[in-house]
């Protein structure tokens, strides 16, 4: 790194007692970077002579991977504040009547699953950005296309886990109910394009 202290102030937010940021910042961060990687591939490989027939492919990737990963760095900063947002709403209803469960809460709650489900689903276009990546990139980079993979699973594993801890105080309601159903289809989906990406990387290393 030319700079590192970005890096080592967000480690530092990251390091203090504060609950927040905490796992869902460093989630959507995980999936930012893993995106990025893709995008430097996807423009290396483009000026490729070699891979000239592909280069409008490559091109229009990474744009799109362009875009996911500026929302993942929103989304980054979103979800420390969904969670201070859990944390006042909890504290206004107990000062005014002592329980936790006034409307104010459940929306502070329902919107803290929302912000790291958004981060779930932009994790999962990355890995698919990533399985195309791993066939149309470069040889010379593949270990890149291998690290945006697993930071982009590992996003996404990360995500999903703090939706489902906002879950368990919704659980009887549709939404909860329609989340958990679409995360159990993404755990899955997240699997396979894990082990798409990284089965294409090395077949061609062969």
């Amino acid at each position: 790194m030319k700079d590192s202290r970005a890096l080592k102030t967000f480690c530092g937010e990251l390091s203090t007692d504060a609950p927040s940021p905490g796992g869902g910042t460093a989630a959507a961060a995980s999936g930012a970077m893993a995106a990025s990687l893709l995008v430097m591939v996807c423009g290396i490989t483009a000026k490729n002579k070699k891979h000239a027939a592909n280069k409008k492919k490559l091109e229009a990737l990474r744009h799109v991977l362009e875009r996911k990963r500026d929302d993942l760095i929103a989304l980054a900063r979103e979800d420390a504040r969904a969670y201070d947002m859990v944390v006042r709403a909890i504290r206004e209803a107990r000062a005014e009547r002592g329980r936790d469960s006034l409307p104010a809460v459940k929306k502070a709650t329902m919107y803290a699953a929302k912000v790291p489900m958004r981060t779930a689903t932009l994790c999962i276009d990355v890995l698919k950005g990533a399985v195309k990546v791993s066939e149309l990139g470069t040889r010379s980079a593949s270990s890149d296309v291998g690290v945006a993979t697993l930071l982009a699973h590992t996003g996404y594993m990360g995500a999903a886990m703090n939706v489902r801890i906002n879950l368990a105080s919704l659980d009887t309601s549709a939404f909860a109910r329609t989340v958990a159903r679409r995360l159990e289809l993404y755990d899955d989906l997240s699997d396979e394009l894990k082990k798409d990406a990284l089965r294409a990387l090395r077949k061609r290393a062969k």
